[in-house]
């Protein structure tokens, strides 16, 4: 059977123990349901072109947010195709969140993710031609399914969660399964195996950000550079490093959320209004406020409704986005979404 040839280090057993208590926290802090579904939302988009652009997928984020919002753009045919490919090969990992790994799951993400875009004949099948660098294609099958042995192994059932899915990564990388979209499966499959123990809080990140933005340094790292070979110790201590930023970063989102969501027992002692009140409890649940909804909201007249909310600006409490007109809105102070995440 398979064994990772890996040592623990001072490094990795930080990261880890970084990595669980980010776990801890963002599993058991209270975000409002509203809060949750934009968090969830705003990584899908990050998730979707992040994941393509690392198979150099040349969509902007722009275009693949449009494509992720069920909106035609114009681009090249099989950039669109691979996106969309993409969504739906998120959406059967989400669907059978329950189901052990096994071989036909990861022939199946292949034919998902080539769909239309190799030929019928190609999809789901293991590489048969040499690729410098990697596993020979007669020992791919063999050796794909001894690495699903092992994670169902005892050595690997005992291991956090975060180590597994970085061994795994590794080696179905460096297998290199098929033609194309190798290193798609190794990413999903990865994710797959950290999603059963991050839960529901696994879409609120995405590690495939991390692999983007320092492309140079993730390839290099399974692949090796300059006739050095890769080694798996120095891969988990890069991803390892790169999954704890991120889900740091969303327990600090979550954190600031959440105690935004408590503050609204203190404001009832800051002589604020009932409506106004209500106004914080409305922009808390929906993420933010305009003066239109503040006046249905509360019976008001255009004036009142914009001194009330000028008032909450004063005290600290909202944040007004954009001067005057119909774009304007308003939030609470500690939605900071974007640079939190």
């Amino acid at each position: 059977m398979y064994k990772p040839n890996f040592h623990y280090n001072d490094r990795t057993v930080r990261l880890l123990a970084r990595i669980q208590a980010a776990r801890e926290i963002i599993l058991n802090t209270h975000v409002p349901p509203a809060w949750e579904r934009r968090l969830q939302i705003n990584n899908l988009f990050r998730l979707a072109y992040h994941a393509t652009s690392l198979e150099e997928n040349g969509l902007s984020i722009r275009q693949v947010t449009k494509l992720v919002n069920g909106q035609d753009i114009f681009g090249d045919e099989i950039d669109k195709k691979e996106v969309l490919n993409y969504l739906e090969l998120n959406e059967y990992l989400q669907n059978i969140e329950n189901e052990d790994i096994s071989e036909d799951m990861i022939l199946t993400l292949h034919r998902i993710a080539m769909k239309g875009i190799v030929p019928e004949d190609e999809l789901g099948r293991y590489r048969t031609t040499v690729a410098e660098g990697f596993m020979e294609p007669e020992r791919i099958r063999y050796c794909v399914r001894d690495l699903i042995d092992w994670v169902y192994s005892e050595e690997a059932v005992e291991m956090l969660p975060a180590l597994q899915a970085g061994i795994v990564h590794y080696e179905l990388y460096r297998m290199h399964p098929f033609e194309r979209a190798s290193g798609t499966i190794a990413r999903s499959i990865s994710t797959y195996i950290l999603g059963k123990n991050f839960r529901e809080a696994k879409k609120l990140f995405t590690i495939e950000e991390f692999f983007n933005q320092r492309k140079k340094d993730y390839f290099e790292k399974l692949e090796g550079s300059n006739g050095k070979e890769p080694n798996i110790n120095d891969w988990l201590e890069y991803y390892l490093y790169g999954l704890a930023l991120k889900v740091s970063r969303v327990e600090n989102a979550v954190l600031n959320i959440s105690r935004d969501h408590g503050t609204v027992g203190k404001y009832i002692q800051t002589g604020l209004k009932d409506r106004q009140i209500k106004g914080i409890k409305f922009a808390r649940e929906m993420g933010k406020i305009t003066n239109k909804e503040y006046q249905k909201l509360c019976d008001l007249g255009v004036s009142t409704s914009k001194r009330d909310l000028q008032e909450l600006v004063k005290k600290k409490i909202f944040v007004q986005v954009g001067r005057t007109g119909r774009g304007t809105y308003y939030k609470l102070r500690y939605d900071h979404l974007d640079e939190l995440i």
